[in-house]
């Protein structure tokens, strides 16, 4: 049922089934990486063709101008993390991400990817793969799960599927400012399909359903069920208590050190047995935690409710903890999964505990003495940080660009309101394309509405914006990214930012190679085409065969990629200093077909 040894990377979700390609996906997240979220589009690419995923940028590059309009994230307002290290590319994340906050008041906290698949020969062919998680977008190596489920759209609505199919057409309601009408299109078009798609079961179980937690005042209450078992990293005791009143025996807790000294005695005694993990199953490898981000990026993650009922095992998991906030305030937006089975086939409570569960990463259980000392000095620094994180949130921040007597240079402005925040003690921003050296001080005893942020070149212009919240107590500190409208952006930049990824001729032949999408062939194009025979091209052995090869192959089957090409010469041959990198050759080469396209009215 939950074995830990049956893992699965994140990217596993992202590789095509057999005979289908990707068409597009949607996912939300609580808390997100830009560097995790930039490598999602080159998965999709390099499984398109299933070669390895790398990080050179001219890949990456190539990838998020292919795919970042098919890709949408919707991650909850102020909790994209700061990159470990600044680059230009992170520039072009801004139309993937989509910040948002729940209606209710609480925090926004589904975990889910949803992709479309289509036949390559056929988009008619339809196939939706959903997953939910426990995981947020993230580089953080905790103990988490998920169910990967695969369908196909039928003809009629399916009310298993009716709740998710809400919140997925609605989470544009949800998003802090105005969304692209192709966003909102997207979410709808994808919610339609959800709500009519017949799923495949996992192995042993017979039916599903969907949880949707923070639409409106309920609370979760599951029926009622003979035995209970319960594993969250967090949990609080009146939650505890509610998931105890609905079952004859409350089994098994599986929770943090931590959470389990905070609970009081009473709580802890509605379960025949408390578990923790083991130390050295917590980081894998029995290292510490990652000192270098201060998160804790390790331990127990995984949100999973266990009950047995007659002679069914109803499995429940996904995003929501076992606190007030996730299941009984209706604030926070959560999503489960109820996936149910005989328990002589996909076992129950016993076999969760057993040699074949979780068993063998179990460990002892801390000493339960006292309650643990509240560090109230810190703990209300903590609060001032979060309420001061929320508040900027909220308010109607924005970039404004504008051209410097330079042509390279642009002026970044941060509008806005920045001051009553209680307990800060200095506010400092910089774009994510640069490092934190960059970061100016905001003035927070000043009402104003604008900081100059600094010069900056065009590539490294952004409208996603660091900020750094200092405590006035302990030295606290937190870090964030906002995604902030930004006005007057140089159509420069992005040709800026190809300048500076695609940096000589053999670089550019490589981008062509995988804006075409043979990421396999990519590496090899320039060393494979010297010496070829493209005489009847007018070709010289600097363009080479396999790029020739793609390049008559979008001509005949997808000519819209050859627009791309099309502008990416235009660009990179305008007024350019020096020598272009752009090489003679392939000019004359992309003539011919500029002028083929032409006469065939494309």
């Amino acid at each position: 049922m939950l074995n830990p040894n049956g893992r699965s990377l994140y990217t596993d979700a992202l590789t095509p089934p057999p005979g289908m390609v990707f068409d597009e996906a949607l996912a939300t997240t609580y808390s997100l990486d830009p560097a995790v979220l930039l490598m999602v589009p080159v998965h999709l690419a390099a499984a398109a063709h299933q070669t390895d995923a790398n990080e050179d940028g001219l890949a990456v590059l190539a990838a998020v101008r292919r795919l970042s309009d098919r890709i949408t994230v919707y991650a909850q307002r102020g909790r994209l993390q700061v990159p470990g290290a600044a680059h230009v590319l992170y520039g072009l994340l801004e139309s993937m991400v989509v910040e948002v906050s729940a209606p209710r008041g609480g925090v926004f906290h589904p975990k889910l990817w949803l992709l479309r698949f289509v036949g390559p020969d056929n988009p008619e062919t339809v196939l939706l793969r959903l997953m939910i998680l426990s995981r947020n977008l993230t580089a953080d190596r905790s103990w988490d799960v998920a169910v990967t489920l695969e369908g196909r759209p039928t003809g009629r609505n399916r009310r298993e599927n009716r709740s998710l199919g809400e919140l997925i057409r609605d989470l544009p309601t949800m998003a802090f400012g105005e969304l692209p009408e192709a966003r909102v299109q997207q979410a709808a078009r994808l919610a339609a399909e959800l709500r009519r798609t017949d799923w495949e079961m996992p192995p042993g179980y017979d039916a599903l359903s969907f949880l949707v937690l923070g639409r409106n005042a309920s609370a979760w209450s599951p029926d009622p069920s003979k035995r209970l078992a319960v594993i969250s990293p967090f949990a609080t005791d009146d939650a505890l208590h509610a998931l105890a009143r609905t079952a004859k025996s409350a089994d098994v807790l599986v929770t943090r050190p931590e959470t389990l000294l905070e609970l009081e005695s009473t709580t802890r005694d509605l379960f025949r047995s408390c578990h923790v993990l083991d130390e050295a199953a917590e980081t894998e490898d029995g290292e510490d935690l990652d000192q270098h981000t201060g998160r804790d990026t390790h331990g127990l993650h995984a949100k999973v409710y266990l009950f047995e009922r007659g002679w069914n095992t109803h499995l429940v998991l996904g995003s929501a903890n076992a606190t007030s906030a996730a299941l009984l305030g209706g604030r926070n937006i959560e999503v489960l999964i109820e996936l149910i089975g005989k328990r002589s086939r996909v076992g129950g409570v016993d076999g969760l505990l057993g040699t074949d569960g979780l068993g063998e990463v179990l460990g002892t259980i801390p000493d339960i003495g006292e309650p643990p000392v509240v560090d109230l000095v810190r703990k209300s620094a903590e609060e001032d940080l979060d309420r001061a994180r929320e508040a900027l949130g909220r308010r109607a921040l924005s970039v404004r660009c504008s051209r410097t007597d330079d042509d390279d240079q642009w002026v970044l402005d941060l509008q806005g309101g920045f001051h009553d925040l209680p307990g800060i003690e200095s506010v400092h921003a910089w774009p994510i394309t640069v490092s934190s050296n960059h970061a100016v001080e905001l003035q927070l005893e000043e009402a104003g509405n604008e900081v100059r942020l600094g010069v900056f070149a065009p590539a490294s212009i952004t409208g996603l914006i660091a900020f750094q919240l200092r405590s006035v107590v302990q030295d606290l500190r937190v870090r964030f990214v906002l995604n902030l409208p930004i006005e007057g952006l140089p159509e420069a930049r992005e040709i800026a930012v190809l300048k500076t990824v695609v940096r000589n001729r053999d670089g550019f032949l490589r981008y062509l190679m995988y804006l075409l999408g043979e990421l396999g062939l990519a590496q090899s194009a320039v060393d494979e085409g010297r010496g070829s025979e493209a005489s009847q091209w007018g070709i010289s052995d600097t363009v080479g065969a396999p790029l020739l090869e793609e390049l008559v192959r979008a001509y005949a089957r997808e000519p819209e990629r050859l627009h791309e090409i099309g502008r990416v010469v235009r660009r990179l041959t305008d007024n350019h200093d020096g020598e272009s990198i752009v090489p003679d050759d392939f000019v004359k080469t992309w003539s011919v077909f500029e002028l083929a396209m032409e006469r065939r009215g494309g």
